[in-house]
């Protein structure tokens, strides 16, 4: 497993163009939802009363917006700018996501040439998966609402009933693991041109090494994301924005490596 993940990481390395493709692509878009939130929160902050008002003018103030929000149709062009937004990025991420797998499997052609090429061949095929998977993500939500529910008129505090979501929580995100790690390796498949039920094949032969790469890598992601909210914590000001910029590009380079170390255990098995 040592061995997959130093060749992951070695692979990783040898993707600048993709890394900084991730990077640029997050950064663009936490920038595009930072000033939307921002147009709609900054105008809504300003007509907050001051705290020399009265308690009464804060009620008002939330009466009003329950008022316009349920009564009136002003939240209609906000939610078809989110819902325009969600669209835009499921179109967008299974693109990148064509070229970066296209790249993996191609490194004998050049870096933007063979990501661009990625995303003209697979960017079909890879937005049908994505759609396949989403539905596969969120099929389980129904089951887990009615498990809130049941937490809900069955115990009497919200410590109860976060215990007893626990569980039902643990089992989700193993799920999640699953599906995304499914997926990968059929896009794997897609981007080398094996069938899926290779994928699927070598998925169940080596499940504990891929679960396992799976976990570490995941580790050091985490352990990286605290140790920088930390410092900026710590350090706040300029060097702790200067930090954050730097770990964004940082942890699209963990992302990748996560990538890359699956592909590495890809190719064991294909060569």
């Amino acid at each position: 497993m040592w061995k997959l993940l130093k060749s992951g990481l070695m692979n990783a390395w040898n993707q600048p163009f993709a890394v900084c493709a991730l990077f640029t692509y997050n950064l663009l878009w936490g920038l595009i939802l930072y000033t939307a939130v921002r147009s709609i929160v900054v105008p809504l902050l300003h007509r907050y009363p001051s705290p020399e008002l009265s308690r009464e003018a804060v009620q008002l103030f939330w009466l009003e917006g329950q008022f316009q929000i349920t009564k009136t149709d002003l939240i209609v062009p906000y939610l078809w700018w989110a819902l325009a937004l969600l669209l835009i990025r499921m179109v967008l991420s299974p693109l990148l996501s064509a070229g970066i797998y296209y790249s993996l499997e191609h490194t004998e052609l050049n870096a933007g040439y063979r990501f661009v090429r990625g995303i003209r061949k697979l960017g079909l095929p890879f937005l049908g998966l994505y759609l396949l998977q989403i539905v596969l993500t969120v099929a389980p939500l129904y089951l887990l609402g009615t498990k809130v529910i049941e937490g809900y008129h069955s115990h009497a505090s919200l410590t109860a009933i976060g215990w007893h979501l626990l569980p039902w929580l643990g089992i989700y995100v193993a799920y999640l693991i699953l599906i995304q790690t499914l997926f990968m390796y059929m896009q794997f498949g897609l981007a080398s041109g094996k069938s899926v039920l290779i994928s699927c094949r070598l998925l169940v032969r080596n499940v504990l090494t891929i679960l396992l790469l799976a976990i570490v890598t995941m580790s050091i992601t985490f352990t990286l994301s605290a140790l920088v909210i930390t410092s900026a914590l710590v350090w706040a000001g300029f060097a702790a924005l200067v930090l954050v910029q730097a770990y964004r590009l940082l942890h699209m380079f963990c992302k990748m490596w996560t990538i890359t170390s699956q592909h590495a255990l890809w190719n064991a098995n294909h060569e």
